[in-house]
């Protein structure tokens, strides 16, 4: 599909030549047409800016899980936070999304979506934002990630992970509320 409409738009492009020009002309209409984010997924990190969102679900998380994990000589401890039950956005359907949060700051997101046939689009751009708070309500950081995924996909797995010196986080983490807040998203 968006190779289509790349076609259709060289015509208002500009004179059809094979400069160097057109190439980058019709990288941006790909990107325009991929949702503007010019990439086949958003990194996992701390949102800085809010991307354009065609449609989303927001919901509380139904567990969280804690435990430890050895590294080296050092204990870590981890938070888990889980979104097991299917969403439905248009033609496309979150599985389950599953957030875990390290002490030492690592932040993980699994997510499995499918994309059935019946929609217009023939990829989306799908992802998951955790607004993470403590017990009081306080908003300690916002993190988002994005995967392709194609029509005709079904429950397929994406994993991210970042690892950053957030202040916040690591002064906050033994008071982060036991649900929390979650996006689903296509762009």
């Amino acid at each position: 599909m968006i190779q289509f409409a790349s076609i259709l738009a060289r015509p208002f492009l500009g004179k059809a030549s094979s400069g160097e020009g057109d190439g980058k002309k019709l990288a941006a209409v790909n990107t325009l047409l991929a949702g503007g984010t010019g990439d086949a997924w958003l990194p996992l990190g701390r949102v800085q800016a809010t991307p354009s969102i065609k449609g989303h679900l927001r919901s509380t998380s139904v567990s969280v899980t804690r435990g430890d994990v050895v590294s080296g000589e050092e204990t870590i401890s981890w938070q888990q936070f889980d979104w097991p039950v299917d969403q439905h956005l248009d033609d496309c359907t979150f599985n389950s999304v599953r957030w875990r949060i390290y002490k030492n700051a690592l932040i993980c997101l699994e997510l499995v979506a499918s994309k059935d046939k019946e929609g217009f689009d023939h990829r989306d751009l799908l992802g998951h934002r955790l607004e993470l708070r403590d017990r009081t309500g306080f908003v300690i950081g916002v993190w988002t990630a994005a995967f392709v995924v194609h029509e005709g996909s079904d429950h397929l797995a994406f994993a991210a992970s970042a690892e950053e010196d957030f202040q916040l986080l690591k002064l906050h983490f033994d008071d982060i509320a036991d649900t929390q807040e979650g996006i689903c998203f296509r762009i």
